[in-house]
């Protein structure tokens, strides 16, 4: 017989199956262990465990696998993500948990490189398989954040768009603080739901990042990081003249993000997320 749970809380919602199945040895001994099932992103524990699966869920995305030496089928960020709320890649969540499990006492969090050869390797079970890498096993936290990184930079075009980039760097123009960040949110709202549920979380963990002091990781030295990988340029191969010209705005964009205070008039943006 099954039973369904509900786990309690907004932001945890997460439907679950309790099922009583059989265990076989090698002979015809059986025993039977009650386990739970989620019915979103199908990951198995015994019912006293459930409050510690990661959140948010994590759904995995159906879709064809990727091949490696043919290009990336999946190139643009909605092609990662899941349809329903989330609708972050399960890569991105599951980096971000693992790294807020235990880099935020790491000094030079997200600045420090890991290992290039891990990444890789990393990267690559990822295209191969469409299933996310066991990260816990991955001993240098640094590798972890190089793996998120190597995600967002790679894509097709950047987490704010081809088309809402320009928008963004205008709005963090506006020397009328109200005005910059009305704008701000305005963009944030116009951007496809996959990249404003992705930004809206990415957000909020640098924000925990830099509040930590032991990262040594402040607004501006996560803006100099992410500046280039979340803003990046508005068209799809610039010249020299333009990555040179957008350098500081995606900084400033970056800044602007990470202290856009959570009012009522953009809270639908990041309320999911809240912890």
């Amino acid at each position: 017989m099954a039973t369904t749970y509900t786990l309690p809380g907004i932001k945890e919602q997460r439907a679950v199956t309790v099922n009583s199945r059989p265990m076989s040895g090698q002979h015809e001994t059986n025993f039977l262990k009650r386990s739970m099932k989620c019915s979103e992103c199908k990951v198995v524990s015994h019912p006293q465990c459930r409050e510690r699966c990661p959140l948010p869920c994590t759904p995995n995305p159906i879709g064809c696998p990727l091949k490696i030496g043919e290009g990336c089928v999946y190139d643009v960020l909605a092609d990662y993500a899941p349809d329903s709320s989330p609708s972050i890649p399960p890569l991105v969540i599951s980096c971000v948990n693992e790294i807020e499990q235990r880099g935020l006492c790491e000094a030079g969090l997200y600045r420090l490189s890991g290992s290039y050869v891990q990444v890789k390797d990393l990267k690559e079970e990822f295209l191969l398989t469409n299933m996310v890498p066991v990260l816990s096993e991955v001993e240098n936290i640094n590798t972890v954040t190089g793996l998120l990184k190597d995600f967002l930079r790679n894509l097709k075009e950047p987490l704010l768009t081809f088309r809402l980039t320009q928008a963004f760097m205008d709005a963090a123009e506006v020397s009328d603080e109200e005005n910059s960040f009305s704008l701000l949110y305005q963009s944030i709202s116009d951007l496809p739901k996959a990249n404003r549920d992705t930004l809206a979380f990415l957000v909020l963990h640098l924000q925990r990042v830099a509040e930590s002091l032991e990262t040594r990781m402040d607004i501006h030295n996560l803006a100099l990081v992410f500046g280039p990988t979340i803003v990046g340029h508005a068209v799809p191969n610039p010249d020299l003249m333009t990555i040179m010209w957008d350098t500081n705005r995606q900084i400033k964009v970056m800044e602007h993000l990470l202290t856009m205070p959570i009012t009522k008039k953009n809270s639908k943006i990041f309320f999911f997320f809240l912890r």
